[in-house]
């Protein structure tokens, strides 16, 4: 009985070494197939100036060594609330262990100044305030500056095939309404209200009149218009 008892000893010793030694193997492979999926490498495509794309760059390094299938476009997606001059981009993964983005830059609109600083619209409705869009030949907004109001204002300029860099000037008054200086050389009045077809008839006017000598157009009364 003795060399039996020996050999199922043994045995389950065995067992119990296997089940143990395989334990490890496993959390080790775990680890590695962990470490596998952790982000190395960032790759950024951007069409802004080199200094802004290191910044960027610079943010994202808090992404490194996370595990790549934790990373979703949603989490990344405060970089257009960190960098106020991104107007879109996308978030690509590449397996095991690189993400992609790809960020493209806002179209500047405008400019005005908030407390004597110079403020940036962006395309996307956002203030930008960065030396490195210094841009002189952009429209300057007067008055206290409604971002929501000027770009509702551009689309509806834009709808009726008007070129913002044709204005100079847009002057933005409390009462919501807008004066713009067209080329420098004429003041267009619009009203507050029906704004839509005011803009509709002011195509109109440049299409079919001659604005040679005209200095103002006035739209501020319904159903009349009155040039100087």
């Amino acid at each position: 009985m003795m060399p039996q008892l020996i050999v199922k000893t043994k045995i389950y010793f065995y067992i119990f070494l296997f089940l143990i030694l395989a334990s490890i193997h496993n959390i080790n492979y775990l680890d590695n197939l962990g470490n596998f999926f952790k982000i190395k490498k960032i790759i950024l495509e951007t069409n802004t100036q080199e200094s802004l794309k290191q910044d960027i760059l610079h943010y994202l390094k808090k992404y490194y060594n996370k595990n790549i299938f934790h990373i979703n476009s949603s989490e990344i997606s405060n970089l257009s609330n960190e960098f106020s001059f991104i107007g879109e981009f996308t978030v690509k993964k590449e397996y095991p262990s690189a993400i992609k983005i790809k960020i493209k830059k806002t179209k500047i609109l405008a400019y005005y100044f908030e407390d004597n600083q110079k403020i940036y619209i962006g395309e996307n409705g956002k203030k930008i305030i960065d030396k490195n869009f210094v841009n002189d030949e952009l429209p300057f907004i007067h008055g206290n500056v409604d971002i929501k109001n000027f770009l509702k204002l551009i689309k509806k300029l834009e709808i009726n095939e008007f070129q913002l860099h044709d204005f100079n000037h847009f002057y933005f008054f409390k009462s919501k309404r807008w004066d713009l200086v067209y080329k420098d050389k004429i003041t267009i009045k619009l009203p507050i209200n029906d704004l839509n077809n005011s803009i509709i008839l002011l195509k109109q006017i440049f299409e079919k009149s001659n604005l040679n000598e005209i200095k103002i157009i006035d739209l501020r009364l319904k159903n009349k218009i009155i040039m100087s």
